[in-house]
């Protein structure tokens, strides 16, 4: 990798991938909107601001002239009602676009973050891995399915000239989070003792730290028209919580929303944003993911890319530490 295009470099993700590339000496290319001023995160940053837009394929051909790798960390996130064909334009089509403009620039490399919501979620307690049965393990909620269908496609270009390859993070924390992330913004609940309940969840996570190593050794050898699951620890809440609580020195909730409860909420919630004419911040579909196992294994990292994730204290007292100076 000498000329790398970086979307999305102002996300957890992306801020990571950047720095991990400025530690190795490199200058990567940042694509901003056209029509928005690059963020104070980018002045945190060692990167060249090239503009394009994922909805414009003439400037993302632009973008990606003279480049050999294309790293793709622009997504958006929603669990909320009314935010389908907005995340469809984004994630979908604004990935075929940016793929189809790297190969028509004749970029080597693209690699593509998806999610491992994308691989599925498995009613049984033991991992997934790359391989798993969508059909079997499918988890019906919309931003999944979304992320999922963009993997697929990304994938479906990868051509002898031009390597696409997907990588699948589980749910990401650690330090220097200057987007709010939704694992950290837990995080920071518990510091602040302001989790009262929980939900009984298995759950993969991932320090965001390790997820941009990943992310550089992908680009760097992974094989083409493969995904990457990078994750790791896969823990039930009850420990994540409580490990979490102990080095914050605040106590982990102990009641447990149970699943019929948890949906009467979310349906109030629901239906008083409908009575406002507004779109529900969230919908019952998330629910799914109550009493499952978002579990997941990253052998095929480890053994083809030498991968290795770090312990999950490390993470939670450097991410504790970093919030609370926050």
């Amino acid at each position: 990798m000498n000329k790398i295009l970086v979307t999305g470099a102002t996300s957890f993700l992306g801020y990571h991938v950047v720095k991990k590339l400025n530690e190795r000496g490199l200058r990567p290319f940042a694509l901003v909107p056209s029509q928005s001023e690059p963020s104070d995160v980018l002045k945190r940053l060692d990167v060249e601001v090239i503009a394009g837009d994922l909805d414009n394929i003439e400037s993302l051909q632009s973008a990606c002239t003279g480049m050999d790798t294309v790293l793709h960390l622009s997504f958006l996130v929603s669990v909320g009602g009314g935010a389908e064909e907005r995340m469809r334009q984004s994630n979908v089509i604004g990935t075929h676009n940016l793929v189809q403009a790297a190969s028509q620039a004749k970029v080597a490399r693209v690699v593509v973050t998806s999610s491992v919501l994308a691989v599925g979620v498995n009613r049984e307690k033991y991992p997934l891995d790359e391989s798993a049965d969508w059909d079997q393990h499918r988890f019906s909620f919309p931003y999944a399915e979304i992320r999922r269908e963009a993997e697929q496609a990304a994938l479906a270009m990868a051509s002898q000239e031009l390597s696409v390859i997907t990588v699948c993070p589980s749910f990401t924390l650690g330090p220097d989070d200057y987007a709010g992330a939704p694992a950290n913004k837990l995080i920071k609940a518990i510091i602040a003792g302001k989790l009262p309940i929980k939900v009984q969840v298995g759950f993969g996570c991932l320090d965001v730290r390790d997820f941009a190593d990943g992310m550089l050794r992908i680009a760097e050898h992974g094989r083409s028209g493969q995904r990457y699951i990078l994750n790791g620890h896969n823990v039930m809440i009850d420990d994540f919580l409580e490990q979490a609580a102990r080095i914050a020195g605040t106590k982990p909730p102990s009641c447990t929303l149970p699943v019929w409860l948890a949906n009467l909420l979310v349906a109030a919630i629901e239906l008083l944003s409908k009575l406002r004419g507004k779109p529900s911040p969230i919908t019952r579909s998330v629910l799914q993911i109550i009493n499952r196992y978002a579990w997941y294994d990253a052998t095929l990292a480890q053994t083809e890319l030498g991968w290795q994730p770090r312990p999950l204290v490390d993470t939670l007292t450097d991410t504790i530490a970093w919030l609370r100076l926050q």
